[in-house]
């Protein structure tokens, strides 16, 4: 995601920080990380379900915590242009089948690209939609790249943005359009579902494996 704080792009590279912070609770299965820039506080939750395990869940929280209202704009992407590290000539792996974008929505399915080794071609759809405080302004829709921006002005009181994504895969999914319904449908049975209803699902999927492999952390 790449977040603007006042019009400046937070990158954490080049712009001034403090309270920089990242923890991953191995008992919940969950990453946590935060920051203070200009002002305001950012703090990011993410994890991928264990109850639904086509499902990434991210919130962003901001917070100002210097008395001011400071404007706060996300934008949220699905990227297909991808590079892989041991890839010859900076060679490209993915084709896109098709990309949809609404206000709120983006969806963006690809396929391997043929190649002469035997390996088998697989597709892979991706969709995210949101859970927003914000709202929604205007929408990225390129080649390989699809995504939403939302836009606000934040105070002391906390304004959340979740991204729910659901990725789905030809190795679950007879062809490509039962590859795309099916994000559909696991949104749908996730609709009504707040963040704590995801969160506890996933946190109770993780007990049962710390059980099971009796394992106990303390402190």
């Amino acid at each position: 995601a790449i977040i603007q704080i006042d019009g400046v792009t937070v990158d954490l590279a080049t712009v001034p920080y403090t309270d920089f912070e990242v923890t991953l609770d191995m008992q919940a299965g969950v990453l946590h990380r935060q920051f203070t820039v200009n002002g305001v506080r950012v703090q990011v939750d993410r994890f991928i379900s264990v109850a639904t395990k086509e499902l990434a869940d991210l919130r962003w929280s901001f917070t100002a915590i210097d008395g001011q209202t400071h404007d706060v704009q996300l934008t949220a992407l699905i990227d297909g242009d991808v590079v892989n590290e041991d890839s010859n000539y900076d060679e490209k792996f993915w084709d896109v089948l098709d990309a949809e974008v609404t206000n709120d929505t983006a969806f963006l399915m690809t396929r391997t690209v043929p190649n002469p080794f035997g390996v088998p071609q697989f597709t892979v759809a991706a969709q995210q939609r949101f859970v927003s405080d914000l709202p929604a302004i205007d929408v990225v829709q390129e080649d390989k790249q699809v995504g939403n921006i939302f836009a606000g002005q934040v105070g002391a009181a906390t304004q959340r943005i979740e991204k729910r994504v659901i990725v789905t895969t030809s190795r679950d999914y007879a062809d490509d359009a039962a590859v795309k319904h099916a994000t559909d449908t696991i949104f749908a049975s996730i609709a009504s579902a707040t963040y704590d209803d995801l969160y506890d699902a996933h946190t109770a999927g993780w007990a049962e494996r710390w059980e099971k492999a009796d394992v106990q952390i303390t402190g």
